[in-house]
């Protein structure tokens, strides 16, 4: 299913037409089941995938403007949550195992963020993973929570053997000088950090153009909205798959019911929503689980009235 499911995505992702708006739910969704802290590791065939939990962000309902409303409010009610947020979001690396050969997909926030994260090198730990095995780092984007972990407190490398796959699309955005002229002072930060990393793998970052084999089994695809290089990662083996789509949504308990809601960190909220509609209809039609950066578990979508519904 994998040819199926690339050539599909990248259709999406390149399509220029976008669906329209999603109405407005009542609370006949289920409300979402809570993330565990460090969900378990699970097998994708002869893979070995193993979510590395490295904090929670408290996600302030502003960012999600279409979630300050009575609709909004309801539903994080309905999920035992502050109707005026904040929202607890999980924050999730991964690591790829197979035949001996280890792979990190993001690595979490580092020392970024301060002592509330950081966390994803314990977790790596407690399943007994060596870091200074892996040999490659998927960066599906590079924002702080995903790539800051690649670099130790005083700004070097972590990782200094790990090559590191990152959408060319992703290097240019952040690297582009007018774009950071131009971008507002709260998000001249997100710069440094994505400039810092590069610099800091320099001539090991290795620049991934649309959907790319990263290994056998294992493919990038681009998701373009919430950064313009966003990408996931679909594993698959023989009839097992899941896809991680990182960071195509951000909050089960508001997004599922309501896909079209985006947040002020999508970098392009339009092509964000629009990447996210495709997705969902893609991945429940297909009966494909997913797991998240802000997830937290695995599981398979269904549509349910005008948005959709997790079942983990």
């Amino acid at each position: 299913m994998m040819s199926a499911l690339s050539r599909r995505a990248f259709i999406a992702a390149s399509a220029a037409a976008a669906l329209g708006p999603t109405a407005a739910l009542a609370e006949s969704h289920p409300r979402p089941r809570s993330a565990p802290l460090g969900a378990a590791g699970f097998r994708v065939g002869a893979f070995q995938v193993t979510p590395l939990f490295d904090g929670t962000f408290p996600l302030p309902l502003p960012i999600i403007p279409d979630a300050q409303s009575p609709a909004g409010a309801a539903l994080l009610r309905a999920a035992d949550l502050p109707a005026k947020g904040p929202v607890p979001i999980p924050v999730n690396a991964f690591a790829l195992e197979r035949n001996g050969r280890l792979a990190l997909i993001d690595c979490g926030c580092g020392s970024l963020f301060g002592a509330d994260f950081g966390k994803a090198f314990g977790a790596m730990a407690g399943a007994g993973i060596d870091p200074a095995k892996v040999e490659t780092i998927h960066l599906t984007h590079l924002h702080g929570d995903h790539a800051g972990g690649l670099l130790a407190a005083d700004g070097t490398a972590r990782f200094p053997k790990a090559r590191v796959t990152v959408q060319l699309k992703e290097i240019a955005f952040w690297s582009d000088d007018a774009m950071l002229a131009r971008a507002p002072d709260d998000m001249k930060p997100f710069f440094k950090i994505a400039r810092d990393v590069l610099a800091a793998y320099g001539n090991r970052i290795e620049p991934l153009e649309g959907v790319a084999a990263l290994a056998p089994g294992v493919l990038a695809m681009p998701f373009p909205g919430h950064t313009p290089g966003h990408m996931g990662v679909l594993i698959e083996d023989g009839p097992e798959r899941i896809l991680l789509w990182t960071d195509v949504l951000h909050t089960a308990a508001l997004q599922f019911p309501h896909p079209g809601w985006s947040l002020l960190f999508d970098v392009d909220m339009a092509e964000a929503r629009a990447t996210r509609l495709r997705l969902l209809d893609l991945v429940s039609a297909d009966k494909i689980a997913v797991m998240g950066s802000h997830l937290g578990v695995r599981g398979l979508i269904e549509p349910r009235g005008a948005g959709y519904a997790f079942a983990t």
